[in-house]
């Protein structure tokens, strides 16, 4: 099936981190085919934003209009305008082809340069906010075009509303640059304040991730998602681009923005405490792959898993989608973070957990006598089961761990079995954290 044409109007960032080219590069990174209207050439780079040359109006149209004769374009999202002429043009192009548009009212660059003349914001307030399927306003801008303060996310949801007011059917306010920990952005269709949040990357200020949001989220509408479902699958994915995020100049980070960075997302961050468990094993990996030796890696891979407080289900266990695999004589992460991908991994952990509530990681390496070993000589508690006792029809790492652990009095720090028919041998490391597992692995490492 050919890609979605979506449309981008706006300007240029020469440095590669907002406005068009970062609109480019996110709809490609979620499959659709970028279209593009250039409105304004800026002369900016990670630092500030020094000129800004808006295009001839007529030339602007004339762009619109050669590509609209071509390319079935309905999705379009609109961000650097720039003066009043500029946006008129659009909101007569919107009404001819009868777009879905989506406004990202750009006012103000992460810089803090001015991205606006003086009589734009009555324009959008009068003629493009009122076309709008949705406008994507950040704190700042919202408190333009709402003429009021925001300072809580309580002011947030009332900003909403007073711009739903203007026109839009749908107002998403992005709450970035509140003060707090957590990026919390609202969705208001009307009816309900609907909040979405994720923890910040204090590390990170990012260029362009309100051009980056707002076309995600038009790209998950052009790909048929409804607005509330675009809303949340664009959130946990500019998370993950921000946290992906480099350094390419002196100033702002400029986002990870590609399709690897999307299929890392952590789409399925339910509660705080989902949160914060993918979090703490999304950071663990580096270090993960940086112990572990080739040569512990079992013929099925290694998975790692981490469970959030008090687990009851595979579906409250953390894991890689995949499994950890040799790849040119280095460890190789295969799949993303998600809860619920390991059934395997998690029936360890759920079982360890009926025992020792603390106990909320495993880690599977491979069996060797060598490796077992070494684990002995650093101390660890070992124990193990045998598969040959396995009754059949059963839950075997259910079966196997509440076997190894129903005699026990503390928690073992290693569970190992030496295979069966068909049953590939396995040593299995326990811990509260995966920071804590990872240590094990080390101090096994280090006595080799």
């Amino acid at each position: 099936m050919e890609p979605i044409p979506v449309m981008t109007i706006g300007g240029s960032d020469p440095s590669g981190g907002a406005g068009i080219q970062t609109d480019i590069k996110a709809f490609q990174s979620i499959g659709l085919h970028p279209v593009s209207v250039l409105t304004s050439s800026t002369v900016q780079n990670t630092q500030t934003v020094k000129h800004i040359f808006p295009l001839p109006p007529d030339l602007i149209t004339a762009q619109i209009e050669t590509i609209m004769e071509d390319i079935p374009v309905q999705f379009v999202k609109t961000g650097l305008l720039y003066q009043s002429d500029i946006a008129k043009r659009v909101a007569q192009a919107t009404k001819r082809y009868n777009w879905h548009l989506i406004v990202d009212p750009v006012l103000i660059a992460t810089s803090g340069d001015t991205l606006s003349s003086s009589d734009l914001v009555m324009t959008l307030k009068k003629t493009i906010i009122p076309l709008s399927e949705i406008i994507t306003p950040n704190i700042s801008e919202a408190e333009t075009l709402a003429t009021m303060n925001i300072k809580t996310v309580e002011d947030m949801g009332q900003a909403a509303k007073l711009l739903y007011g203007l026109g839009t059917k749908n107002v998403i306010v992005k709450g970035g640059h509140l003060l707090g920990n957590t990026a919390c952005d609202l969705l208001y269709d009307g009816t309900t304040l609907i909040k979405q949040e994720l923890p910040k990357t204090p590390s990170k200020k990012a260029h362009g991730s309100g051009c980056t949001f707002s076309a995600l989220i038009t790209g998950f509408l052009a790909k048929g998602y409804t607005v509330q479902e675009s809303f949340f699958q664009a959130k946990p994915i500019l998370w993950q681009m921000i946290n992906s995020g480099y350094i390419i100049g002196k100033g702002a980070d400029v986002l990870a923005v590609s399709q690897s960075t999307v299929e890392d997302a952590p789409f399925d961050l339910l509660t705080q405490d989902h949160t914060d468990t993918w979090m703490t094993l999304y950071a663990a990996l580096s270090s993960l792959l940086t112990t572990l030796p080739t040569s512990y890696i079992p013929e099925v891979g290694c998975n790692i898993g981490y469970a959030i407080p008090h687990a009851k289900a595979h579906t409250d266990i953390c894991a890689l989608d995949g499994r950890i695999v040799r790849r040119t004589a280095k460890p190789y992460r295969c799949g993303p973070l998600r809860f619920g991908a390991s059934k395997h991994i998690a029936s360890i952990i759920l079982a360890t957990l009926r025992y020792y509530p603390s106990i909320r990681c495993a880690l599977n390496i491979r069996y060797s006598p060598q490796i077992l070993s070494l684990c002995t000589k650093t101390g660890y508690t070992v124990t193990s089961f045998d598969r040959a006792e396995e009754p059949p029809q059963v839950s075997s790492m259910d079966w196997g761990t509440t076997t190894a652990l129903q005699d026990t009095t503390v928690c073992p720090d290693i569970i190992f079995d030496t295979g069966g028919i068909g049953k590939e041998p396995m040593i299995r490391l326990l811990g509260k954290t995966p920071i804590e597992v990872i240590e094990k692995l080390k101090n096994i490492k280090e006595e080799i």
